[in-house]
């Protein structure tokens, strides 16, 4: 039994420890952000936000938004203050009857009592003081009355000892409330007693007679009263109580439709009912009618499709709910097939973008066309020597060989010529390329284009029917969807046609983001002179930023109401269209420019480095010589007004934080000398003493850095005792090495200590920090992405060395050291498969890589080393070694 109870115990810690770490990464993972998951630029928000805000689209959400277009509270209140008349205002209604503590709701109960207990604000209440008014006495009795009703409908549930509901008081109550409407000759209160009726006995859970009281008295009211919408929304769920969820569907739709306060609580009704939408739309007395069920239909639609825009334009071809459906349409193809179109900002795409040391692009020179003549000229002299030698001098081989030498030296220039053109065009199309888009699968974009094609047309007619009162929309969406297809001279002409009269605030703003973008595609290369063209959209972009400003936050926005959507829209512009253009045409420091500006406006940034200010792609694929150029720019402000407007972000970066990044890069580019001049720029203390060591700046831990100078046998567990070396400290030892190599040519120990350096610097060593500023266990046998990856990821120089060392030395055991080094270096050539969905395919590919792992020619080399202490020890600590000697 004691064993027994002992494994009950063990199992229950364990589960009980199992639940808590999943609950904690729950707690701690994050989550896309709804409003911000994909790459956009069309604003949601031009169309319909007051009615209809909360459809906009997302993917992560059953809804954009939680709250209803229209306060119940404020539209009761407002229909009270109108009826009262005099001074009773709608805010003292609304404070009474929605606002109000337990403890005040008690006092009010009792508000009428010739010595109420009443707080100073509530004696001063201009509702509570109307109510007291003779005149006002039937209103008084069914304020009380409603009073009463509300504390009977409470439910004081508690989870462990549920109380049932008091229903035969509820259905006593109602009785009441519908006497009290009979004898009452007010329609404003006759109204509300018989909806205080309804409500009591669907409480109570008589559906039946919550429904009969609605059809025979609230139904037939002619009164414009919302009470009769919220009366609407008890009989929708009565009659799906009842079995008619089809009915119950299209009450709930009529809600939808009239009733903003409950707008949203209809439309979740209406979807948790699933009804036949064929069904349902049979109910539909009026074209409005069946425009609202088409449009509840597309609101819940994730996918691509017209077909629900297209009914709700032939039913209601002036309703909002037009222009919030197109708008939804265009954002949906911005997250299918736009963000995938700019899939730009990536490791990938930088990798391949920045190989380049060079900041411009270098065009080759072309040598012109005398190749071409030469090489004609030449032929046809080797066509006539042929011609003499076999005709006239058939018996001179002399003549012979000439002519067929000057035929190959012709055709040789001949073919030299072409393959210069071509390369020459192969390469200014490369250079000149400024385009950000990447290559599309003609699957994907056959199947988009089509739809584009599609909603192009109903644009088209939406602009030219004038039906919707902002037929301009749809040639905005039209040239919008030639940006998307990169298709830039046509989208312009599309907007040139359209005319700016009638064209409100924010329609017009989106007109000139589309402007903007359409003009950026249309430049090939990015030069002096389309750079002035692009500066006004860019400054009035940042002026809107700017005006749009909210709390800077470092949470994504929780609500619709957080976002700064201009800030977003300059974010992905430098992002994914004016950097990537850069990029491509090889100027990486404008490149960098312009992702420092997509960080500012209203835009948490979350990088953890040595500043948040800057970009993590400074930190990965900058060269010294493109940190210079911006360092110079921060220091000297340049004349040019687009470069000036570009560099204003470098204001807001500490200039010694860009000094110790340009020592850091020189430290990956082995420029010892440059990194010490560099780091020796940095005065302050605090800087030097964390990021210095390698610390990320914002960290108060210590650092995992230990000297990088040791030999490890294994990568893990890493070695941090010994010296401790700065940045600075670390590039004066590496440039004295290089010193003494220099002097020494055949310092075998001095080619060591480098070999130990760039080994230890890199992702498998003990001082990772002093090149790089984060570290993850994926980095492990990656490929290779950053510039600097060949001593980080593959210690290829780190083996050079080792080699090095290795032939510079007579000693067997150094000789055996330096051979296993090189073996380790050897390893980190093979790449490790990523992780996979598919595990069986990743199980086979990690075995393999493995299996390389042991298959190392210098494991192979080190046998000649048998009889050394060295090699004792390495085989009893390295499993790999061991393993590859048994199987040999």
């Amino acid at each position: 039994m004691k064993t027994l109870k002992r494994l009950l115990l063990y199992f229950i810690s364990i589960g009980g420890l199992c639940i808590t770490s999943v609950a904690i990464i729950e707690a701690c993972s994050g989550e896309p952000d709804p409003y911000d998951y994909y790459t956009s630029f069309f604003h949601s928000d031009v169309q319909g936000k007051k009615d209809y805000g909360a459809f906009y689209f997302t993917d992560y959400q059953f809804t954009y938004g939680v709250q209803e277009p229209a306060s119940e509270a404020a539209i009761n209140s407002a229909e009270w203050a109108k009826y009262l008349g005099g001074n009773v205002t709608a805010a003292d209604v609304e404070h009474v009857m929605y606002r109000l503590d337990t403890a005040g709701k008690e006092s009010v109960r009792h508000f009428s009592d010739p010595n109420p207990m009443l707080a100073e604000s509530l004696a001063r209440n201009s509702f509570l003081i109307s109510l007291q008014h003779a005149e006002h006495e039937a209103a008084r009795k069914y304020y009380q009355f409603a009073l009463e009703a509300e504390l009977l409908g409470q439910s004081n549930y508690n989870y462990w000892e549920p109380a049932p509901l008091d229903t035969a008081g509820l259905k006593n109550e109602a009785a009441k409330a519908v006497q009290l409407a009979t004898d009452e000759n007010d329609n404003f209160l006759k109204l509300r007693y018989y909806y205080q009726a309804q409500k009591l006995n669907h409480y109570a859970g008589n559906y039946a007679g919550a429904k009969d009281i609605y059809d025979q008295h609230i139904a037939k009211s002619a009164t414009k009263s919302h009470v009769r919408g919220w009366a609407m929304a008890l009989v929708a769920g009565e009659e799906r109580r009842l079995g008619d969820t089809v009915k119950a569907a299209y009450l709930f739709s009529k809600v939808f439709a009239d009733y903003p306060e409950r707008r949203l609580q209809a439309y979740r009704n209406y979807h948790y009912i699933a009804p036949s939408f064929d069904e349902v739309l049979k109910f539909a007395l009026t074209s409005n009618e069946k425009a609202n069920l088409y449009a509840i239909k597309g609101f819940a639609k994730p996918e691509i499709e017209t077909a629900d825009l297209e009914q709700v334009y032939n039913n209601a071809p002036s309703s909002a709910l037009v222009g919030v459906l197109l708008v939804r349409e265009v954002n949906k193809l911005e997250q299918y097939y736009l963000t995938p179109a700019l899939d730009n900002n990536n490791d990938q795409f930088y990798s391949s973008s920045t190989s380049v040391t060079n900041d411009k692009p270098q065009e080759k020179k072309s040598l012109g066309s005398w190749p071409l003549w030469v090489g004609i000229a030449v032929l046809m002299a080797g066509i006539a020597v042929c011609f003499a030698a076999f005709k006239k001098q058939p018996d001179k081989p002399g003549f012979k060989i000439a002519g067929a030498i000057l035929l190959l030296a012709g055709a040789m220039c001949m073919l030299w010529f072409t393959l210069q053109k071509t390369t020459t065009k192969t390469d200014k199309k490369q250079v000149s390329q400024g385009s950000f888009f990447v290559a599309m699968p003609d699957s994907l974009k056959t199947k988009y284009d089509a739809h584009i094609e599609k909603l192009r047309s109903f644009c088209k007619q939406l602009a030219s029917d004038n039906k919707f009162p902002e037929p301009q929309i749809g040639t905005i969406v039209n040239a919008y969807l030639y940006f998307m297809q990169n298709k830039p001279n046509e989208g312009l002409a599309v907007l040139n046609d359209l005319k700016g009269d009638g064209v409100n605030t924010k329609l017009n703003d989106q007109k000139q983001i589309v402007k903007l973008l359409l003009s950026a595609q249309n430049v090939r290369q990015l030069k002096a002179v389309d750079e002035a063209t692009l500066l006004p959209s860019l400054q009035w972009l940042n002026n809107k930023v700017i005006a749009d400003a909210k709390p800077k936050r470092d949470v994504y926005p929780t609500t619709p109401d957080d976002e700064n959507q201009f800030a977003k829209t300059q974010r992905n512009f430098f992002n994914y269209v004016l950097a990537p253009a850069y990029l491509r045409q090889g100027d990486t420091a404008r490149a960098a420019l312009a992702m420092l500006n997509s960080n500012n406006g209203d835009m948490a940034n979350y990088n953890w480095y040595i500043s948040r200010n800057i970009p993590d792609f400074w930190f990965n694929y900058l060269h010294s010589a493109q940190l210079k150029q911006l360092i110079d720019w921060r220091t000297h402000r340049p004349t040019d007004k687009y470069l000036a407007f570009l560099c204003k972000g470098l204001k807001g970066i500490n200039n010694e934080k860009l000094y110790e990044l340009l020592g850091t890069i020189s430290l990956r580019e082995h420029n010892y000398e440059a990194a010490v001049t560099a780091f020796k720029q940095i005065k302050s203390k605090k800087l030097t003493d964390a990021a210095y060591n390698g610390q990320d700046y914002y960290s108060d831990s210590e650092s995992n850095q230990g000297d990088p100078f040791v030999t490890q046998l294994n990568d893990y567990p890493k070695y941090f005792e010994g010296k401790r070396y700065t940045k600075l400290t670390f590039a004066q030892q590496m440039a004295q090495l290089e010193s003494r190599l220099k002097k020494e040519p055949n310092n075998a120990g001095a080619c060591y200590q480098i070999a130990n350096a760039l080994y230890n610097t890199s992702a498998y060593g003990n001082s990772w920090e002093l090149i790089t500023y984060i570290w993850s266990s994926t980095d492990l046998g990656r490929k290779m992405l950053y510039n600097y990856d060949d001593d980080f990821i593959k210690a290829l120089n780190a083996k050079r060395y080792y080699l090095k060392a290795r032939e510079l030395s007579n000693d067997p055991e150094f000789k055996a050291k330096c051979t296993f080094m090189a073996a380790k270096c050897e390893q980190k050539q093979h790449e490790r498969p990523p992780y996979m969905d598919d595990y069986k395919t990743y199980d086979k590919r990690e075995k393999e890589y493995f299996k390389q792992l042991k298959q190392n020619s210098y494991f192979k080399e080190m046998q000649q080393f048998k009889t050394t202490a060295f090699y004792k020890k390495a085989v009893d600590e390295c499993s790999y070694l061991s393993d590859f000697i048994n199987a040999n």
